[in-house]
């Protein structure tokens, strides 16, 4: 317990930082909502198809409803938290060798399993944290800036099982961060292997969207079963949710594993 305080502390200021930020990007980008909804519409019609259904713009007339319009401008936020939650479990394990603070931890009466556990279940808080916190800012600034005649209690649920995917797309790429964490022995490189982690996933499900000859790709990019435009057209589809889960079990308990029998830098 004592650590899993400790690893709170020690990102509390990080979380906030995020928080407000994104919090200040959403309301940025919804408050456009009004001005931009009938504008850039004849702009786009001129783009190929297979280059729209990848960016998530095969329905041009729902970019003049709220939900449309969040949809596609959000999907961006979502590529950022993906990259915030991969860029907390790069740092989990890999920064005590870094620092040289692995010394203090081994001081302790607390086994390496325990070490991991009490790491995965702040990390896991804080990105809860930040998330709930990110779609309650999300849906409010939605319901101020909607257009006339849409449903506040449609737009609530919608929201509700973005919550829930947008949470299960961070754990994914939390624990795969968990994992790679566990196998270095520096964070410093920590935020290349973040960003190349997400963009490169992301890049999987473009191209799965473009070429049908590739479309099981999507199912190694957690960003697309989360997507906003896709969460509110069509739901959850749990086909990728279960991937996401096995990925989180199997990178959790290979992290687990490998730490367990790691030689560690003291």
């Amino acid at each position: 317990m004592t650590l899993f305080r400790l690893e709170c502390k020690t990102h509390i200021k990080t979380l906030l930082i995020w928080i407000i930020v994104v919090a200040a990007l959403t309301v940025g980008l919804v408050s456009l909502f009004p001005a931009m909804k009938d504008m850039g519409l004849d702009q786009m019609k001129s783009l190929p198809k297979d280059m729209m259904k990848a960016f998530n713009l095969s329905d041009l007339g729902a970019l003049t409803t709220i939900k449309g319009y969040f949809g596609y401008e959000y999907q961006y936020v979502m590529i950022a938290t993906g990259i915030f939650a991969a860029m907390l479990g790069t740092n989990a394990l890999a920064r005590e060798e870094a620092e040289g603070t692995i010394g203090y931890l081994y001081a302790q009466p607390i086994s390496r399993i325990s070490i991991v556990g009490w790491k995965m279940a702040a990390h896991s808080i804080l990105y809860t944290l930040y998330w709930l916190i990110s779609m309650v800012v999300a849906f409010f600034t939605c319901v101020l800036f909607k257009e006339s005649g849409a449903s506040v209690s449609g737009l609530f649920k919608d929201f509700v099982q973005l919550s829930f995917t947008g949470w299960i797309m961070g754990l994914t790429f939390l624990a795969v961060g968990f994992l790679l964490s566990a196998i270095l022995s520096s964070n410093k490189s920590a935020t290349s292997l973040s960003l190349g982690l997400v963009f490169l996933t992301f890049i999987f499900g473009v191209v799965g969207k473009m070429n049908d000859d590739f479309e099981t790709l999507i199912f190694f990019s957690p960003v697309d079963a989360a997507l906003p435009s896709s969460v509110f057209k069509d739901g959850i589809e749990w086909k990728y949710i279960v991937t996401d889960l096995v990925v989180i079990v199997v990178s959790a308990l290979l992290s687990l594993w490998i730490y367990r029998r790691k030689d560690l830098k003291v």
